[in-house]
């Protein structure tokens, strides 16, 4: 497998897919313990350990972030909480929005002067609408099935009362569905930007062994130098 299409297996790969996916549910299981709710539906919870998995698909590729998210998983559905739900929910949304960052990565990559900054805000937009478009199908059958609309509207009202929403039985579910969307948009728009940061360091850009640079660039160099801006 070429490093520049999907990221190889070698042995630097392996340690950062065991480095980053540990990493990953030491941030979730630390976001877990700082109680990081979105205010308007608590069972939503702001994530850190997504960085971690952003920062494995920049350094080492789809794969090696793949690999990282599934370790995750399992490993929050062996210690997390709200099990099996929770861990499930998450590896949808890690899934949905490496898979629009990656279609955004691709269209980046056909421009004249390709930037990680370009690549960056554009994985991120893609992303962003892959993962409220993916996370809207489970939530409503949690919603509406799982958990039953009126008690979930129940659980709620309060907090919408807040900002001065009511939650009705004709608009509830498409209010929480919304506000759902935004919240994972707000979670990824979040850790896309850390990530962005992180990986323009100098110690991060140096990180692979044998002299080669970071997946993103390699694959955003094409025929042309790749700039960090």
């Amino acid at each position: 497998m070429k490093q520049g299409s999907f990221g190889r297996l070698d042995s630097v790969s392996v340690a950062g897919i065991a480095i980053f996916g540990a990493l990953s549910v030491l941030l979730t299981t630390l976001s877990q313990a700082l109680g990081l709710n979105f205010p308007l539906i608590p069972y939503l919870q702001f994530d850190f350990g997504e960085i971690a998995i952003l920062l494995a698909l920049f350094i080492f590729g789809p794969v090696p972030a793949l690999i990282s998210s599934f370790i995750e998983f399992l490993t929050l559905m062996a210690i997390g909480q709200n099990v099996p739900v929770g861990p499930v929910l998450k590896l949808i949304a890690i899934l949905s929005s490496l898979f629009g960052i990656w279609v955004g990565l691709a269209l980046v990559r056909r421009v004249r002067r390709p930037t990680l900054a370009k690549a960056s805000g554009m994985g991120t937009l893609v992303g962003i609408v892959f993962r409220a478009a993916f996370m809207t199908i489970p939530n409503y059958y949690l919603i509406v099935f799982l958990i039953s609309l009126p008690a979930t509207m129940g659980f709620l009202a309060a907090s919408f009362k807040l900002v001065g929403i009511t939650l009705t039985a004709s608009s509830g579910l498409a209010v929480i569905l919304g506000f759902t969307a935004l919240f994972n948009g707000l979670q990824l728009l979040f850790v896309s930007i850390v990530s962005y940061l992180l990986i323009r360091l100098p110690q991060l850009q140096s990180t692979r062994a044998a002299g080669r640079t970071v997946w993103i660039t390699v694959y955003l160099s094409g025929n042309v130098e790749p700039q960090i801006s």
